[in-house]
């Protein structure tokens, strides 16, 4: 489904579009947007009956907003033609580095990770496998604001972490991290030029958590909790300015299906974050954003299907939202 608001004053949304409806279709989306605005739209098709069917990597294009999309075209699948391991493939995750590069990570059947690249030139390489094992569902993928791609793929035993030097470059192996993180949870942020901080839920605890990788010259600190406060999958983040300062904004789906926001001085682990829940039902993981005016914006999907946004009130202190819009 696809909502559009208009640029134009006063704004409005255009009716939800029902876009490349397919039967086979998995009810998975990863989302990979360029520098220039074009959207590539990530899934998974299987080809055929049943929960054994083989299943295929597409995708779609969407080349201006609102705008209607491209077909969707099959990439394959890293295992080809053994059925019953592409039957158990994992959900796609896809991203565009600086050099416009676009770059897709599937989680093997047997725990291992594979990418595959498609080039300034629209041509796709090969799957190509990435030396780990026994890797969980929820590999989250970041682009620094210099173009970069970080890797945080959580394991059974702790974390993967493959970086870029450049854009356009190599993946290299960042030496493991022993954090233990429940699958399906783990999202990141450009918290500082070129830095990335990674959240995620301890396996433990249930607890969100925030670290960043030290690079050279940094010390190697512990990752730090952000309240005790419960909640399911992965943290929705964006960054926004609240009284005159560089905050990081977190929305998580609560336990009681409702949504909840919290916010800190960026970096600032140690200020602490107070979860504010707003009550307006959340389904599935919530979604922030910045408009045009940098203010953020909170997304959420009801329990029908329906959605809600809200936004940053700027006349007034604090990480104050207006009511919520039922689009």
């Amino acid at each position: 489904m696809r909502w559009t608001e208009s640029a134009q004053q006063p704004a409005g949304w255009s009716p939800p579009e029902l876009l490349l409806a397919d039967p086979g279709m998995l009810p998975y989306l990863s989302v990979a947007r360029s520098a220039h605005g074009y959207i590539d739209l990530f899934t998974m098709r299987r080809k055929g009956q049943g929960p054994q069917a083989p299943l295929e990597i597409v995708y779609a294009s969407q080349y201006q907003t609102g705008r209607p999309m491209t077909g969707w075209h099959s990439i394959g699948n890293p295992h080809g033609q053994d059925a019953a391991q592409a039957a158990a493939t994992g959900a796609p995750v896809a991203v565009v580095d600086g050099s416009d590069v676009v770059h897709v990570f599937v989680r093997s059947a047997t725990g291992g990770v594979f990418t595959r690249r498609r080039g300034q030139g629209g041509t796709w390489g090969k799957w190509t496998a990435l030396p780990c094992k026994r890797v969980r569902e929820g590999i989250s993928a970041v682009v620094t604001g210099s173009g970069r791609v970080e890797l945080f793929m959580p394991a059974d035993k702790g974390v993967y972490v493959w970086r870029q030097e450049k854009p356009g470059g190599s993946l290299d192996r960042a030496p493991n991290l022993v954090f233990i993180a429940r699958p399906e949870t783990a999202s990141g942020i450009e918290s500082y030029e070129d830095r990335v901080t990674h959240f995620w839920r301890d396996e433990a605890t249930g607890e969100v958590v925030a670290y960043r990788v030290p690079v050279p010259g940094d010390e190697d600190v512990a990752p730090a909790p952000l309240d005790g406060r419960s909640g399911r999958g992965p943290l929705a983040l964006s960054r926004c300015v609240v009284d005159g300062y560089d905050c990081t904004v977190l929305a998580q789906a609560e336990g009681t299906g409702t949504l909840a926001v919290t916010a800190y001085p960026t970096e600032l682990e140690s200020a602490g974050a107070w979860w504010a829940d707003t009550d307006e039902p959340c389904a599935g993981a919530p979604a922030l954003a910045r408009d045009r005016a940098g203010r953020l914006v909170v997304a959420a999907i009801g329990s029908e299907g329906g959605l809600s946004v809200t936004r940053q009130r700027a006349d007034q202190q604090g990480m104050a939202l207006e009511g919520w819009l039922r689009v």
